[in-house]
C-alpha cells in the first residue's frame, strides 16, 4: 500500500500536486479517508499503482530475485542515499527547522519508564532489521559457511541507524518548518508517522530549489526501497513453500503472491485502507514479531541449549568475536525484556481499543491477523514434506 502510495507521488512530484497544504491533500484528497465502519470503497488513486506494484512483485518473485529487484537496487539504492541527502541539506535551511531538530534532540527521559515505547523501539528496529520474519533465516541459507556475518551484521546494523538518523534530521526540520508555518508546536504537526514521509517532505520539495526533479528521485527511490523489503518478506515465504511442498519457483510464487496480492487489494485500496494497516501493523509488529523473537530465543537457549555452540561458530569466521555478554543478552536479558513488554502491551490493549477504533475492526483485523499467522504456520508445519532431505548432510559452500 506504502510503495503505491509512491509510486503516485513520484508523479504527483513533477507539478507538486499537493499545493500548499500536503497533510490535507494526502489524507483527505488523495486517500479519501473515511472513519472505520463506514464502508470499504475502493480509492481509485490507490487501486491500480496498487495493482502495478503486485504485478511487479509477481514477476520479479517468478524471474528470482537477483535478475530483477537486485539489479535494480544497484542503482536505485544509492540514488535514495543522496535524494535523502539532497532533502536533509534542503530542510536544515528552512525557517523553524531548529525548533523541529529541538524536539528530536531533546530527550524526555519520563518516556523510558513506559512499556508502549519500549514495543515501540523494539517493533521499530525488528522490523528495519528483518529481525523475527525468517527473512534473516532464510537469506543466511544462501551463504557460506565461513561468511563473516558478525561483522555484516554489524555494518548491516550501523547503516541501518545511521540512515534512519539522517532521515529523522530531514523530518523534524521539516516539522519545525510545517510547525512555524500553522503557528502550533512541532508536537501538533507530528501526529502521524504514517503520513510524514507523504507530508513533511512534500513540504521540502515544495521549497527546495529543483523540487520536481528531488521528489522524483526520492518517491522514485522510494518505490525500489519498499519493493526490496516487499520482495524479502514474500521470498521467506516462497522459499517455505518450496521447500515444503517441492514446487517450482514459478508455481511457488503465484501460490503465495496470487492470495496476498487479492487480500492486499480488497483491504488497502479503500477508504478504510490507513486505520486497517495501522491495525493489522500494530498487532502484528507488537505482538506477533515480539512473540516469535521471544519464543526462537527461549527455544535455541534453553530448550536445544545450542546457543554456546552459535556462538562459536560466528566467533570461528567472525571478524567482531561475541562473548559471554552475548549470551546473557539473548538468552536472558532480551527474552525477559520482551516478555514484560508483551504483557504489559497485552494490558493496554484489553483496557482500550488500540486507536480508538471499533471493536470489529480491532477483533478481525487485530487480533485476527495475529491469530491467522498461528494457526496458518501450525497446518503448515504439519503437512508433510513432499521431497526427501537429508537434514545431515552439510550444507554446500556455494549459493544456491
Amino acid at each position: 500500500m506504502i510503495i503505491a502510495w509512491a509510486v503516485r507521488y513520484t508523479f504527483f512530484s513533477v507539478d507538486k500536486s499537493w499545493g500548499s497544504t500536503p497533510d490535507a491533500f494526502f489524507f483527505e484528497d488523495f486517500l479519501e479517508m473515511a472513519p472505520p465502519g463506514i464502508g470499504l470503497d475502493f480509492v481509485g488513486g490507490v487501486l491500480w499503482p496498487l495493482l502495478l506494484v503486485w504485478a511487479a512483485v509477481i514477476a520479479i518473485m517468478v524471474a528470482g530475485v537477483q535478475k530483477g529487484i537486485g539489479a535494480l537496487s544497484v542503482v536505485f539504492i544509492p540514488l535514495l542515499v543522496i535524494a535523502f541527502l539532497a532533502l536533509v541539506v534542503r530542510s536544515l535551511f528552512l525557517p523553524g527547522a531548529a525548533d523541529g531538530l529541538d524536539a528530536l534532540f531533546t530527550p524526555d527521559w519520563g518516556a523510558l519508564t513506559d512499556a508502549g515505547v519500549w514495543a515501540a523501539a523494539f517493533g521499530q528496529i525488528f522490523f528495519s532489521l528483518s529481525v523475527g520474519f525468517g527473512i534473516m533465516i532464510t537469506y543466511a541459507s544462501y551463504v557460506g559457511r565461513k561468511t563473516d556475518m558478525t561483522g555484516s551484521g554489524l555494518v548491516v546494523g550501523l547503516a541501518n541507524s545511521s540512515f534512519e538518523l539522517l532521515a529523522g534530521i530531514g523530518v523534524f526540520a521539516a516539522l519545525g518548518f510545517m510547525a512555524q508555518a500553522n503557528g502550533v508546536a512541532v508536537d501538533e504537526v507530528a501526529t502521524s508517522g504514517l503520513g510524514l514521509a507523504f507530508v513533511a517532505f512534500p513540504a521540502i520539495i515544495s521549497e527546495a530549489p529543483a523540487g520536481a526533479l528531488i521528489g522524483g528521485l526520492f518517491f522514485g527511490s522510494l518505490v525500489v526501497a519498499g519493493l526490496t523489503s516487499l520482495v524479502s518478506v514474500i521470498e521467506v515465504v516462497i522459499s517455505a513453500v518450496r521447500d515444503k511442498l517441492d514446487l517450482g519457483r514459478a508455481t511457488a510464487s503465484l501460490v503465495v503472491c496470487v492470495p496476498a496480492a487479492t487480500a492486499s487489494v480488497v483491504l488497502f485500496a479503500t477508504t478504510t485502507g490507513v486505520p486497517i494497516l495501522d491495525t493489522a501493523d500494530h498487532f502484528i509488529n507488537r505482538f506477533g514479531i515480539l512473540l516469535v523473537a521471544v519464543v526462537s530465543m527461549l527455544a535455541v537457549t534453553w530448550v536445544y541449549r545450542d546457543l554456546d555452540h552459535l556462538r562459536d561458530h560466528l566467533n570461528s569466521t567472525g571478524s567482531v568475536q561475541l562473548g559471554t555478554w552475548w549470551l546473557g543478552l539473548v538468552g536472558v536479558v532480551a527474552p525477559i525484556a520482551l516478555v514484560y513488554v508483551l504483557v504489559d502491551e497485552l494490558r493496554a490493549v484489553l483496557d482500550e481499543p488500540y486507536g480508538g477504533y471499533p471493536d470489529w475492526l480491532i477483533n478481525s483485523i487485530g487480533w485476527g491477523s495475529a491469530a491467522l499467522v498461528v494457526v496458518v504456520a501450525l497446518v503448515l508445519a504439519r503437512l508433510p514434506w513432499r521431497r526427501t532431505v537429508d537434514l545431515s548432510a552439510p550444507v554446500k559452500e556455494v549459493s544456491r
